[in-house]
């Protein structure tokens, strides 16, 4: 059989981004990684198969032609859409999945959605965040030295959203640590004497420079204090962050974003089904 070569610069450049994404450090982790149940590294049959248009932006069969916003439905609007809720869950899931890890990998007084201190917004940069009872997603110490106080907030851009699929995948990195940079670090060094670091991820797996550094670095505590091989620690952590934002994905393609019905409240009815207000016929 003849053997046909694949060449990236003849593709549309939609699928050229798709293959670039996939291409990056934890992207496909999912689907090379061993097939664990207990751990939550399985798929079932339609979700194997979303996952897969996914990875490539192809068009995904019967979900709504219309999404509960009033906006038609796509692949790419599915991870972009706020109604729902699933953005928050996305992010919440890969929040606290790394404080789970930074917790496994030996590091003291690890809390999410720690408090910032107060400050005066005065002795500021106009772009620093200096709103009373800000928060940031998880804070820990013994991550970069014994008794060094490390801040993090957590990012999940869509490549493909309208406001990022014209700019390079360094670009958009770098463009979401900057900013998350510029609204905290400032007070985190200044106020809390601590150190911060963004981590951004994107909603096709691949992570920011700073959040990589990150996971090396809790990979390698992890292996010390277990005693097991690096790389083979810094493959279940990238596959477990891997399948923390895919199932969260996974939801938002497939997940409802209709009216939600207000449900009654249970003060208002008998627990027989009959509401308290009508009297019971003798």
């Amino acid at each position: 059989m003849p053997h046909h070569h694949f060449d990236m610069d003849q593709a549309d450049p939609l699928t050229q981004r798709s293959l670039e994404a996939a291409k990056e450090k934890g992207a496909s982790s999912w689907l090379t990684g061993l097939q664990l149940k207990r751990l939550g590294f399985v798929l079932y049959k339609q979700e194997f198969r979303d996952s897969i248009s996914l990875c490539y932006n192809w068009y995904i069969p019967n979900i709504p032609n219309f999404c509960g916003s009033g906006k038609k439905n796509s692949v790419v609007h599915t991870r972009s859409c706020h109604k729902g809720g699933y953005i928050n869950m996305r992010h919440d899931s890969l929040r606290d999945t790394m404080a789970n890890m930074m917790r496994e990998a030996g590091c003291s007084d690890v809390q999410t959605e720690p408090h910032l201190l107060p400050v005066n917004p005065n002795d500021f940069q106009s772009r620093s965040n200096t709103t009373e009872g800000a928060r940031l997603d998880i804070s820990v110490r013994g991550l970069q030295s014994t008794f060094e106080r490390t801040f993090f907030d957590v990012r999940v851009s869509h490549p493909f959203a309208a406001s990022n699929v014209t700019v390079s995948l360094k670009t958009l990195y770098q463009r979401n640590e900057d900013e998350k940079r510029s609204l905290y670090e400032e007070r985190i060094l200044q106020v809390e004497k601590g150190s911060f670091q963004p981590l951004v991820f994107l909603t096709t797996g691949g992570t920011g420079p700073s959040c990589s550094k990150v996971i090396k670095r809790m990979a390698g505590k992890i292996a010390v204090k277990k005693g097991e091989s690096y790389s083979h620690v810094m493959d279940f952590v990238r596959t477990r962050l891997r399948f923390a934002l895919l199932r969260s994905v996974l939801i938002a393609v497939r997940g409802s974003r209709g009216k939600i019905v207000k449900e009654p409240h249970i003060g208002s009815v008998a627990f027989n089904l009959i509401p308290l207000w009508q009297p019971y016929d003798c």
